[in-house]
Order: C-alpha cells, then structure tokens, then sequence
C-alpha cells in the first residue's frame, strides 16, 4: 500500500474513533421531494427580536423567557396574540396536514411542554462525537427550563441519527412526526440530508430549521428557515478572505460530487474570478469516498508543478476533508485551507489533522457560525457552567458549544409567537422578522428564508490541544 494511503487510513481511524462511527458509509440516496407546504401567512406576526449583544448579557437575561433579545431583556411584547395562520392549499398533502388542528395545528404542543425533532449524522462519513452530541443536544434547551422555559413551556429534544444518507434522513424525521408527534423538525448538519428532510417536513406541514447549506432545493419551500448563511452567500466572503486576508492569487476547490452543492461550487467561481482569483484546481469526488480515493485526489492538488493552488477550499465531508489533507502532506503539498461550514472546522477534525500534518498549523481557517471554543466565556459563561452542572463526569467540547449557540437562536424564533404556538403562528411570526442572540450572527428573513448575516472565522492551531481551532475573527459581513 502506498504511503499516502496508509496515512489516510490511519487518519480515517483516528476520527472515527474519536466520533464513535459504526463501520461502514452509506452510499447517496436522493431524498424524494413530496410537494411543497402551502401558504401558512398568520393573521398577526410577531415582534422583531434585540440586535445582537456581544455578551453575556443575552445568556443571562430574565427567567421565563417571552423572546431572547441580545440583551437579555424580553423583546416579544406583541407576539402574544399572533393569530395562527390559515391552513395550506395542496403541496402533496401539506395542506391538510397542516389544516388538521382546526385555527392551527399544535402537534407537539401542550399547556407546559414543546416537543421538537433533532436529527443529525453521528454516524456515516460526518459523523459527530456520539457522547458529547448526547451531552450536547438538549443542554442549552435543559438550561432554559430551569428558568421557566419558553412562555412558560418546557422544551423536550426528541433525536434520531440520520447515519449522513438522506434517505436514513427522511425515514427518521417521519418517525419523529408520525410516532413522536413533534412540533418541528431541526437539522444538525449534512447538506442532502437537511435538504431531504425539509422536502419532507413541507410535504406535511411541519417547519424545519437547519443551519444553511444549499439553497438550491430549499428555495421554494415555505417552512423552512436557515440559521446560518448559505454556502452560495458565503461563496463571495470566501474570495474576498482569500484575496484580502490570505493574500493569495492561485486558489482550487475540491468537493463532494452532490448536486446539493452545485450553486456552492458556482458561486465560488464567480466570486473568485470577481477578485481576480485565478482557479487553477477543480475537483469533483465520490461524497462517500475512501481512503485511498481521498488521498489520492489530496495527492493530486500540487500535480501540476507550475501551477499550484496556493488555497484550497473543501467542501465536504470532515473525514474525507482529513484523509484528503493526509494525502497531500505525503507529497509535501501543503496548500492553505480555508472554507465554510460547520464540521471542518470541529475541534475533533482539527485534532486528527494536527496529528497527521502539524504543518497544517495555522494554515486551515473555516467559516463558522458559532465563535471558537477558546473565546466561549466572551460571548455566554453560562454554557461552560451549565454543562458542568448537566454533566459532571463528561468532557466539555465544542460539539456542545455547537449545539448550544444554534439552539439559543432556535429558543428566540420559538418564543415570537408568545403563548399562542402552532405550526403556522410559529412561521408566521419567524418569516419577515429578524432575531439576534449575540452568538450567532443575526438572521433576518425579510427577504428569504435564508436568514444569515455574517460568519465568524476559526484558524487551526495544533499548539493548543484542548481547542485546536481558535478564534479568529466575529461577525464579519466582508473583508
């Protein structure tokens, strides 16, 4: 076996074991697309939430919280009596799905408790840490109902593993909706399988948060809002962080061969020949790969000698992403990473790459929604404390930071619509409106459901091995 090889599959094992994978990686199935929800405008939409609070102050806020504004203070005074909103017209069943409850359908819902659906890859070719996704899944959301909850209701985090394959993802978020009975569905990260399963949530009336990926596929659904900036959005921050920051000419992407990343994959070009990048590497491989695939295509990067990217942005899966680093090390190629998403940038990820090229030090930098482990204490102490009041025998990790910052922005889009919560009051009163926490960037959804605003910018330091991506830089619109 050839020595990049061998590399790579070491590496593969390394964060497998870290994340507690099953063996094996599903292969692609494309999640079917059963209709679009109707229309769910509500007769009264919510109040705008704080602007963000750079601070504890929005962690630290009232006990039973109306909305979370970045101050702390309640902000939703108005969205109390939201009327629901009127029921759908067709969409492949969504319509009657969502006229089931009559003036609106609370599925999930009663007098002292919200239930939601979670569902994210803890196994497959992205996979989180098992313990700590469990440590993490409900910690910000456990904290909240110490405090009174949102408008006096409990939140309970109902999690299923979607094993990174959209069809695994479909069947697990029906078996939330039809066996569990939630409220709403969320996605926890991998692209397919966030646009596979909000397809499937319109198809029957259910609203569905994720973090952003694509837009394409998700564009036209009505129940469905993104938490963070699309890649296509990011795509233009990306050149401007190569040009301006990086201070480099010759660039290359490499990819997961998914159509859910086709306008990704075009934004960056058009954004890198605005700012007179010039990509000189472009490749597609299998979104499943193996080692040897992976390594190989690392391999490839510098192959052409005279002409060799000087940054590479990696869209896919964070092992395949390490494995890929791996194999360009074993042929002293050593481009600067930088990207966007959410999983590249993970502590665990940047461990393992440490470990088999510590000359990547200081030379990955993501795009993140949440700020760097190292800095949590600057933007909400009470996570650190909470989870070692949750979970005094586990180890802290950024996963639960992850999981924390998306759900606190989750628990301000919740509260908008005050007492009064269904499906169609709670996207009545999230559509149009802006929400700001102080962790994630604000979102605002006045023009589309893709809400996000800016990203925060992590870089990996394999000096630090307690938090090898630290922060580099927050809230940035441009650069």
């Amino acid at each position: 076996m050839k020595k990049p090889v061998v590399i790579a599959l070491l590496l593969s094992a390394l964060i497998l074991a870290a994340c507690g994978q099953k063996a094996g990686v599903h292969k692609l199935a494309a999640g079917g697309n059963s209709g679009l929800a109707g229309d769910q405008s509500g007769t009264g939409a919510g109040g705008d939430l704080g602007g963000a609070g750079g601070g504890s102050s929005a962690a630290s806020g009232g006990s039973a919280i109306g909305a979370l504004g970045g101050g702390g203070a309640a902000a939703g005074a108005g969205v109390g009596g939201a009327a629901a909103g009127r029921a759908g017209g067709g969409g492949g069943g969504a319509g009657s799905a969502a006229s089931a409850g009559g003036a609106g359908d609370t599925t999930g819902v009663t007098d002292g408790t919200i239930t939601i659906g979670l569902h994210a890859p803890v196994t497959g070719a992205a996979p989180f840490p098992t313990t700590s996704f469990q440590d993490g899944k409900d910690l910000y959301f456990n904290y909240l109902n110490t405090k009174g909850g949102i408008n006096n209701r409990k939140v309970n985090v109902v999690f299923e593993d979607d094993g990174y394959n959209p069809s695994q993802a479909v069947s697990v978020c029906k078996k939330m909706v039809e066996q569990d009975h939630v409220f709403m569905l969320v996605g926890g990260g991998g692209t397919d399988q966030i646009v596979a399963c909000a397809n499937y949530a319109a198809s029957v009336g259910v609203p569905y948060v994720a973090e952003g990926v694509s837009e394409q596929g998700l564009n036209t659904l009505q129940n469905y809002f993104a938490l963070s900036m699309t890649y296509k959005a990011q795509a233009p921050l990306l050149a401007e962080y190569m040009k301006n920051v990086l201070h480099v000419t010759k660039v290359g992407m490499i990819r997961g061969n998914t159509a859910n990343f086709d306008d990704a994959h075009t934004a960056f070009l058009q954004a890198a020949a605005a700012n007179g990048l010039q990509v000189v590497f472009d490749r597609a491989i299998d979104k499943n790969a193996d080692a040897q695939t992976a390594a190989t295509a690392g391999g490839s990067i510098c192959s052409n000698a005279t002409n060799k990217p000087e940054a590479v942005y990696p869209l896919i899966a964070p092992t395949i992403w390490a494995q890929i680093v791996a194999g360009a090390s074993a042929q002293a190629c050593t481009p600067i990473w930088a990207g966007v998403g959410l999983t590249e940038g993970l502590n665990t990820v940047g461990t393992a790459v440490c470990g088999a090229a510590p000359e990547t030090s200081g030379r990955a930098h993501f795009f993140s929604p949440f700020p760097g482990w190292n800095v949590t204490d600057q933007f909400d102490p009470a996570y650190r404390q909470e989870f070692a009041r949750q979970h005094p025998s586990s180890k802290i990790d950024d996963i639960s930071w992850a999981l924390w910052s998306a759900e606190k922005l989750l628990a301000a889009e919740l509260a908008a619509p005050g007492r009064n919560l269904t499906r169609q009051s709670f996207i009545s009163a999230v559509n149009g409106h802006a929400f700001a926490t102080g962790i994630y960037p604000p979102v605002n959804y006045a023009s589309s459901r893709f809400g996000g605003t800016a990203v925060h910018v992590v870089k990996l330091n394999c000096g630090d091995a307690n938090s090898p991506y630290e922060n580099e830089a927050n809230f940035k619109t441009g650069f």
